[in-house]
């Protein structure tokens, strides 16, 4: 578990310490739901561009990886293909984690 310390301004602490901790457990669910937003758009979008090397090749990236053609070519779109793999596995890992707080 992570402690978060919040820096406020006096005039307003006043009016945070009347508020109920129930208020910041939705705030929190509201960052997330949107930050799963602009996560689940930046995957569909590197998802993409996995799929125009799949076509491009007719197999998967760990198919690929095992018969990589020795021509820069070959290496350059093994290396991007398979980084492109790496994120979109990451982000869809973290978007998996960000879900639990939303209860979802």
């Amino acid at each position: 578990m992570a402690e978060v310390t919040l820096k406020i301004p006096e005039d307003i602490k006043d009016i945070i310490e009347e508020t109920s901790e129930t208020i910041y457990v939705e705030a929190i669910k509201d960052i997330a739901r949107k930050k799963i937003v602009i996560m689940q758009k930046r995957l569909k979008d590197i998802r993409k561009k996995v799929a125009v090397y799949e076509a491009r090749y007719g197999k998967s990236c760990d198919e690929f990886s095992l018969s990589v053609p020795d021509t820069l070519k070959g290496h350059n779109d093994w290396i991007a293909w398979s980084y492109l793999v790496k994120v979109a596995n990451e982000l869809s890992n973290k978007i998996e984690k960000i879900k639990l707080l939303t209860g979802k």
